[in-house]
């Protein structure tokens, strides 16, 4: 391993450092999502709906407040906040108010991993450049006749790009799962909340 890092030379240390913190980032990420958000279950949106049309709006609440989740957080604060009687815009205005707090803790850090899907193959493609560079100083000092004269540089070219690509490609697939079941929370609080809004417009 010292000796790749050796051979290509202080890009490669700096993607080094940058698949160290993705990886701490992605293993963070996840931890979090499983540790803080849980599967409401499949009857959950039938049984608050049942509840709140029922006019039982503090046993929703305790419904809500027995499930560990994002969603039925945020639909527990719904409750909390939204009245019958209320503006509709009123109702999008809790709702979006909610939806941005109950999620934004799980939006943090994934700006990084764009920033790192982003930026790793731009740094490898540098390193392409400067690795090339190199070898066509050589070339122009030594001349062609000896492949050692150009092999530095083409391995720091190579290795730079493949690391750079190694980096990107498996942050791009934790960031898309991630993302995934940002959007999946979002679309179920906003189906659970609409159609509360729905019934308390009745």
């Amino acid at each position: 391993m010292l000796h790749y890092l050796q051979v290509g030379g202080p890009i490669l240390w700096v993607l080094t450092i940058i698949s160290i913190a993705a990886f701490a980032v992605i293993l963070e990420r996840i931890a979090f999502f499983s540790r803080n958000e849980k599967a409401v279950g499949n009857t959950f949106k039938e049984e608050i709906l049942s509840l709140v049309a029922n006019k039982k709006i503090d046993e929703a609440r305790n419904l809500c407040a027995s499930k560990k989740s994002c969603v039925a957080s945020a639909v527990k604060k719904f409750l909390e906040k939204a009245e019958k009687g209320m503006e509709v815009q009123d109702y999008e205005f809790i709702l979006k108010e909610i939806t941005i707090q109950e999620t934004s803790p799980y939006e943090s850090r994934l700006n990084l991993l764009s920033s790192i899907i982003s930026i790793s193959p731009m740094l490898g493609l540098l390193g392409t450049v400067t690795g090339m560079i190199k070898a066509f100083t050589n070339i122009s000092k030594y001349g062609a006749g000896d492949a050692a004269i150009v092999a530095d540089g083409i391995a720091e070219a190579l290795l730079t790009t493949a690391a750079g690509l190694m980096i990107a490609i498996p942050v791009i697939v934790v960031y898309n799962y991630l993302n995934r079941r940002l959007e999946k929370m979002e679309n179920e609080i906003d189906d659970i909340v609409t159609n509360i809004i729905n019934i308390f417009r009745r």
